[in-house]
């Protein structure tokens, strides 16, 4: 193995400053990227972030989007295609095609 090798990246070690419980299963903006949580993590501990993988979270209902689409996650914690949206930060790759009116999407994290 690499001499310089870290780690494989699928997963963050994190520690919550948000002032809330993050919840296993909750999307998590990470600087310019998004990671899910693997189990509850209490706000001022520190707890694991899946980086890598497909997840169902829940989506602006409105949108539209084709399987391939660049996906970022809002400020309300939903994927939005919308980049320019305010405080928008990548999340991945939508997994499947996604219509108006459905409430959660597939994102692959990262790519």
């Amino acid at each position: 193995m690499s001499k310089n090798y870290y780690e494989d990246g699928h997963t963050m070690d994190w520690h919550n400053t948000t002032g809330a419980r993050v919840l296993s299963g909750q999307a998590v903006g990470v600087g310019n990227i998004t990671g899910v949580a693997h189990a509850d993590i209490p706000d001022g501990s520190h707890g694991v972030l899946h980086m890598t993988g497909v997840f169902i979270l829940p989506k602006v209902g409105g949108e539209t989007w084709p399987r391939g689409a660049r996906l970022y996650l809002n400020a309300d914690g939903r994927l939005t295609a919308e980049m320019a949206e305010v405080g928008a930060i990548v999340a991945g790759t939508a997994w499947i095609t996604s219509g108006a009116g459905e409430e959660d999407s597939r994102v692959r994290l990262g790519y």
